[in-house]
């Protein structure tokens, strides 16, 4: 009874809470923090998984946190209160100070091309959040996620022609950075080398958006052919489907390609050398799953 007090107590104890190195406890800032802009209660099954790390269910939280002061109800949704904004406010410098503690030992391993270390890193990240995901990273790796992510650094194709070296290697690790985290961002102006930005421009777009689109184009690459490998001798996969936006930005190349279905051993490579795209090939290859009629019997 004294802990549940202690624990119902705003102004001391939700700030020890958001300051806690333990899961069932900070789990419970991290679920009043969802409520900084006002919305509905999770659905069944975000709370069934948020069962799984609090003290108590999930509708009995949210009822303690009304009780305390921390959590408004407004008809059918939820706001944090005056009561918790300090130490919901604490709670997220927090997580922001260990996002950019994991982004940068995830640069520095990646510096070193150690992509086994780096996706070390990212696990150990996301394996302290309360649902062992981050909000804002990638969907969870593959066993050999970082072994596709190290084919970046030995990459030799027309995608980096023309570049020097050094610029190649920068726009390397930009993209392996984005495919070890499963997400692409935009990176400051400031962040960009003045020679980077040089050679990477494109008429049209300003550097930012320029590196980005240059970065995105090594890291579907990679992905592609990963695909390809992995479904060649399947039994369950014959067939891949070029799949991709339709945009202004698709070019007369791709544009005949989307939604097309081949062969493994007879699709087109991706991307193809004669993309004008102003943002580079955006086309990948889907799997196309064989219904039961499909998969061919054989007899043992």
């Amino acid at each position: 009874m004294q802990l549940w007090k202690k624990w119902l107590s705003p102004k001391l104890d939700g700030m020890v809470l958001a300051e806690s190195k333990h899961l069932k406890e900070y789990a419970q800032i991290d679920l009043l923090s969802q409520f900084v802009v006002s919305r509905p209660a999770h659905d069944a099954g975000e709370q069934r998984a948020w069962n799984r790390v609090l003290p108590k269910p999930y509708a009995e939280t949210l009822v303690s946190f009304q009780n305390a002061g921390w959590l408004e109800r407004q008809g059918e949704s939820y706001q944090v209160a005056g009561a918790g904004r300090s130490f919901v406010e604490r709670y997220l410098q927090r997580t922001e100070a260990e996002k950019r503690a994991a982004v940068q030992g995830v640069h520095d391993a990646l510096s070193q091309m150690m992509t086994s270390e780096a996706l070390t890193v990212r696990r150990q990240y996301e394996n302290r959040t309360p649902l062992g995901k981050a909000t804002w990273s990638g969907p969870e790796p593959q066993m050999n996620h970082s072994a596709v992510t190290r084919r970046i650094f030995f990459l030799e194709n027309w995608l980096f022609a023309g570049m020097s070296p050094a610029t190649a290697q920068w726009l390397k690790l930009y993209a392996a950075e984005q495919h070890l985290w499963g997400v692409h961002w935009r990176l400051a102006p400031d962040q960009i080398p003045a020679e980077v930005g040089q050679e990477l421009a494109r008429p049209g777009l300003d550097v930012v958006q320029a590196v980005y689109w240059r970065a995105h184009a090594v890291t579907l690459y990679v992905d592609n052919q990963e695909t390809r490998q992995r479904v060649k001798g399947g039994d369950h996969v014959r067939r891949l489907e070029i799949v991709g936006p339709n945009d202004e930005y698709t070019c007369e190349g791709c544009r005949p390609l989307l939604g097309k279905q081949y062969l493994v051993a007879r699709v087109p490579d991706l991307p193809p050398q004669g993309c004008t795209s102003l943002l580079g090939c955006r086309c990948r290859y889907e799997p196309v799953l064989e219904t039961l009629d499909e998969i061919p019997l054989t007899v043992g």
